[in-house]
């Protein structure tokens, strides 16, 4: 029997909860046993739907290296108690309090993972994830190419590194149809929905992708934007709003519902950036049947061909992204075309028990020192 620790932090979000549900509940139980631990309380609350025990580690107010160095004395008392043969982290900053705790620990030190999915990685952390690789034991799980590409770029070697996409549940799409929460947050069968990846935040332009669907509200046209989750960046939204003669149509469900069950019944995801983003929105929506209309960066480009199977754009440095979303919002009969394709290729791209396969696969590579990527292909190269 395996050990896994999955190890969580204050960046545990949304696709962290959702890429831990399938391995937690569909790796052979006869074969692995995994336990949960974060060094942040948040994180413990935004995993409660896991429905498994998270064990808080206890961690003292500091942030960067010194953060990591003062948690890894707990990670490791952690891991020893749990006899872990591999620790799962699902963040950088998760990965970097774990190598030092695992590096200080005698005798047959486990194995470290780190699952990454957003490209914008800070260059210090990835010098130090560049020197963990380098002395061994160290595994990466890249979302996209874009991350891949990214790790390699600071010198990160790319053995190390091997592309898993993300994993959608299909059928819990299906059921999250049919609970009502489009009627609970208030929109007719009429209105169109459109949704903004979660978490909101300004240096990605989600403000532009609001506006413009605020804009077409006005012109009576039918939307509703939904903006998920908490954050700053959505209060200031929400403050705006208030300030405004007219109606927007803003709709904000808050934490208590979950980003994967917004984007079930939401008819449009506009996912605005400024850069490389995390694309697993993307897969659920494109699951869900939800036009994408996105900013054409390489990490957008390599799931979504412009009127093949969704809607992009080129952002121009400096000037506002409304007008294009507006432009994009309006072009309904594209949108319409566009589902179809976009949902057939989810089902290729984005298998569950593909997901689950692969990260069997990578476990059974770390456990006998063969290479990470050994035996996984790129499930969107062969689609």
């Amino acid at each position: 029997m395996t050990t896994v620790c999955h190890l969580f932090d204050r960046d545990a979000g949304w696709e962290q909860r959702v890429g831990a549900a399938p391995l937690l509940d569909r790796l052979p139980p006869d074969r692995y046993r995994c336990a949960l631990a974060s060094t942040d309380p948040e994180a413990v609350a935004v995993l409660s739907s896991l429905g498994e025990t998270v064990n808080l580690i206890s961690r003292r107010p500091f942030s960067g290296v010194a953060g990591h160095l003062a948690v890894s004395p707990s990670v490791a008392r952690f891991v020893s108690r749990q006899r872990a043969e591999i620790v799962h982290a699902w963040s950088l900053s998760a990965a970097m309090a774990a190598w030092p705790a695992l590096r200080a620990m005698s005798g047959r030190r486990p194995a470290l993972v780190v699952e990454l999915f957003d490209p914008g990685l800070p260059r210090s952390d990835c010098n130090m994830l560049r020197m963990a690789a380098a002395a061994g034991g160290l595994s990466i799980v890249c979302s996209t190419q874009t991350v891949r590409r990214r790790l390699y770029e600071s010198g990160v070697a790319p053995e190390f590194c091997t592309v898993i996409r993300p994993g959608v549940d299909f059928a819990r799409i299906n059921r999250f149809r049919r609970e009502g929460l489009r009627e609970k947050l208030g929109v007719t069968a009429t209105e169109t929905a459109v949704l903004l990846p979660e978490p909101i935040r300004r240096d990605r332009a989600h403000f532009d992708g609001f506006w413009a669907a605020a804009l077409l509200h006005n012109l009576c046209e039918g939307f509703r934007v939904i903006l998920p989750g908490a954050s700053r960046e959505l209060e200031r939204i929400r403050r705006f709003v208030e300030t405004l003669p007219g109606p927007t149509g803003l709709i904000t469900p808050g934490p208590a519902v979950p980003f994967e069950q917004i984007v079930a019944i939401a008819d449009v995801l506009v996912a605005p950036s400024r850069g490389d983003v995390s694309t697993t929105a993307i897969a659920w929506a494109m699951s869900a049947g939800a036009a994408v209309i996105a900013t054409a960066e390489h990490s957008t480009a390599e799931l979504i061909a412009h009127k093949v199977n969704g809607l992009l754009f080129k952002r121009e440095d400096r000037k506002t992204m409304v007008m294009s979303f507006v432009r994009l919002l309006r072009d309904r009969a594209s949108q319409a075309t566009m589902k179809e394709a976009a949902r057939g290729q989810a089902y290729r791209v984005f298998s569950l028990r593909r997901y689950v396969d692969q990260h069997v696969r990578l476990y059974e590579n770390v456990l006998r020192g063969a290479l990470p990527g050994e035996g996984i292909t790129d499930s969107a190269a062969v689609a």
